[in-house]
């Protein structure tokens, strides 16, 4: 009972700080919460040499390959946030866009405290266009929900092909939900959202489309480092919890590598080769972050499309 009151004090406490103070200490959490993972993992439970080891015999190749998978699933979601702003008669180029894109994923990853990317881009695009900045931050909201949403169902589905449950009813339930919430997720944003009511079909298939081409990523890091798991399924489950914890730390560090560890005990893999492959996703994810430093420098330009075209499904 005195946590509980405890919990509750020191969220009333947070609650009365001011907004920067507030960013300041959810991101020293998260900044604490990987730090204390990574020397975990690398320094207690496992050994750093012994994760490092299995880069010496890697095909970087496949490596380079997953990056690039990596690259276009970012410029995929480009794409996805297009449709939203298309709804608002925002009528940014594709270049402008990605480059506010890269830049809100640099502030993400290397601004801790500071603006957030999606925060920064709001701004920016509120500065150049007379669009309210609700419509605006909706926009990009809803592009992160439909997002998120496609990720859990596809969570849920794997659930149904890894057959990690003895229980039919279990299995074959996830795979109903799975089916009928890429239906009515759309459908009921769509009711709630109108104005963006036909977006999120196609703003849905396109995220089903971005966790595919995420498979392939992950498919050529495990090839990549030799790792060949008899039920590719659960390495794919593995993948996309961690991608959801990771909002917890910072960048996905240390949760990241915590979750492939903890799941290679229970799965039966090898932790450190599953830790090293983890970690793989973390620089690469990082990597791509760095990008936008060039626009942090350089700046964006807003451009209007030159040539309005339809992409639909």
């Amino acid at each position: 009972m005195c946590e509980v009151f405890l919990h509750l004090s020191l969220n009333y406490q947070i609650k009365k700080l001011k907004p920067k103070t507030k960013k300041y200490i959810i991101t020293g959490i998260k900044l604490t919460i990987s730090l204390v993972l990574i020397y975990y993992i690398f320094f207690v439970k496992l050994h750093i040499f012994d994760i490092f080891s299995h880069y010496k015999n890697a095909n970087w190749l496949y490596i380079a390959i997953a990056t690039v998978l990596y690259i276009l699933s970012q410029a995929l979601s480009v794409f996805r946030l297009d449709y939203y702003f298309r709804d608002i008669n925002l009528d940014l180029s594709y270049k402008s866009n990605a480059r506010l894109y890269f830049l809100g994923m640099f502030y993400n990853t290397f601004v801790p405290g500071g603006i957030g990317g999606d925060a920064y881009k709001v701004y920016v695009l509120n500065k150049n266009y007379k669009i309210s900045l609700k419509e605006i931050s909706q926009a990009v909201f809803l592009d992160k929900i439909i997002g998120l949403s496609a990720m859990l169902l596809m969570i849920v589905f794997l659930i149904y092909l890894s057959n990690l449950t003895d229980y039919p009813w279990i299995q074959y339930g996830s795979l109903a939900v799975s089916i009928v919430g890429f239906v009515a997720v759309p459908f009921i944003l769509g009711m709630i959202f109108r104005v963006h009511k036909r977006t999120f079909y196609n703003s849905m298939i396109y995220s089903i489309v971005l966790q595919l081409i995420q498979v392939g990523m992950l498919y050529f890091v495990l090839e990549g480092l030799n790792i060949h798991p008899e039920n590719f399924n659960i390495y794919l489950l593995i993948f996309l919890v961690s991608g959801i914890l990771s909002i917890i730390s910072f960048s996905g560090f240390g949760i990241r590598e915590a979750v492939f560890m903890y799941a290679a005990h229970r799965f039966n893999f090898d932790e450190t080769l599953a830790t090293s492959a983890a970690f793989i996703f973390s620089i690469i994810t990082i990597s791509i972050s760095f990008i936008g430093i060039i626009y942090l420098f350089k700046g964006v330009k807003i451009e209007e499309k030159k040539k309005r075209t339809k992409i639909s499904f």
